[in-house]
């Protein structure tokens, strides 16, 4: 198809900065956003650090004070990076209908917080400190706020970001790993080919930093968990053309597999292997083609092993050109988050033709046969990179971006 979907504005969000521009430039200089978790109730787990979101202030975001007692940081992020991704796209100012703009989004697990449960509880105690259940049921529960129970709803930001954009397009959540955001995305680029919608709106957002998702951290092993948004606007090229609007890439492969390894969780290596293929081949193209595969790279011992094994066998003909990025050593697991940053992060990169080395790497795997920038940033003229996204239950997905000549 000659009218490509583009990539025409984009907002990000992550422990190294509240904008793309300002994790871009932390990448580049080597930071890392990876710090120990801190609190007392962080403690006792196996996973002893995360990458935490900084100084997002939810009070510049226009958020109502009625609407922010459902919301709490993970709103927070998707709110921030929709809005900025509509901005930056020119869409508040397009006279694209709100019927034809869709919203896509990834989102994981929502955890409550204790405090809101805590005044119910302690209403509820017997005087030997027991749980009584009828004393719960018959008055402490009114401690409880009536609204709570929306906030765990992950679609319920959504929903919020939708109603402060005025979006009223096709619409969806997936959920709740790495592939949920490439699904997201997918789904967008498919609206957009099938005339479903003029724009759209889509990416992921990862999970609040909490007792516990480092407990379900710990459990996965691998890469700390990480805080962080994504949101990239889509629209047909020729659709950019005429508002006279920025093209920062064109998404022009995808694919999808499934395929459960042998270990404990992840995709086998053939299921990796069979989305890069199918992604390849949508796009027209050829592995010698792809100058840059931005990996999962989730950091268990049987994720990482299949995903180099897979990347071996499709690239098997020309290893000695291909160069692997991971940000997750830098940013951590940004789960939904991660494909909708990681492309973010790939407009950089195809921009300023540098491939910033990978953080927390060393050692390198003794089974990669192709190039990793573990040290320094690497200079390349980058034309197509190949993103990976899997899930900790077989899923995974692929997708690629080119620079728009």
């Amino acid at each position: 198809m000659n009218d490509k979907v583009v990539i025409t504005g984009f907002g990000l969000v992550s422990s190294l900065g509240l904008t793309a521009s300002e994790t871009w430039e932390s990448l580049l200089s080597g930071q890392s956003g990876i710090r120990p978790a801190e609190g007392t109730d962080m403690q006792g787990f196996n996973c002893k650090a995360a990458a935490p979101v900084n100084g997002l202030d939810p009070s510049g975001l226009g958020i109502h004070p009625r609407d922010a007692r459902i919301m709490d940081k993970h709103s927070h992020m998707l709110m921030k990076c929709g809005q900025d991704a509509y901005k930056h796209a020119k869409l508040d100012t397009a006279s694209i209908p709100a019927e034809e703009t869709g919203f896509y989004a990834g989102m994981g697990m929502i955890d409550y917080n204790i405090s809101d449960l805590l005044p119910a509880v302690l209403k509820s105690l017997d005087t030997r400190n027991n749980l009584d259940y009828d004393a719960f049921y018959s008055r402490a529960y009114q401690e409880i706020h009536p609204l709570w129970p929306l906030s765990m709803l992950n679609n319920i930001s959504f929903c919020q970001v939708a109603i402060n954009l005025g979006l009223k397009g096709e619409n969806t959540v997936f959920s709740p790993h790495a592939d949920s955001g490439a699904q997201a995305i997918i789904e967008g680029v498919n609206s957009i080919i099938e005339k479903k919608a003029q724009a759209v709106l889509a990416g992921g957002v990862s999970e609040k930093i909490s007792p516990m998702s480092l407990a379900r951290s710990s459990w996965f092993g691998g890469t700390v968990p990480g805080e962080g948004c994504g949101i990239i606007a889509l629209e047909l090229l020729s659709s950019a053309k005429n508002r006279q609007t920025s093209c920062f890439a064109a998404i022009t492969g995808y694919a999808c597999a499934f395929e459960k390894s042998g270990g404990p969780h992840g995709p086998s290596s053939t299921a990796v292997s069979n989305a890069m293929d199918q992604a390849i081949s949508r796009a027209g193209l050829r592995p010698s083609d792809i100058d840059l595969i931005i990996a999962h790279g989730d950091g268990t011992h049987a994720g990482d092993k299949n995903e180099i094994e897979a990347i071996n066998n499709t690239f098997s003909d020309c290893l000695d050109k291909v160069n692997v990025f991971t940000s997750k050593g830098a940013l951590g697991h940004l789960l939904a988050a991660a494909p909708a940053v990681d492309i973010i992060l790939g407009i950089y990169m195809l921009r300023d033709g540098i491939i910033p080395a990978v953080c927390n790497a060393s050692p390198v795997d003794k089974d990669i046969r192709f190039k990793v920038a573990c040290n320094v940033p690497v200079k390349k003229d980058l034309k197509r990179i190949l993103i990976n996204a899997c899930s900790y239950e077989g899923q995974c997905a692929s997708l690629i971006i080119e620079k728009v000549v």
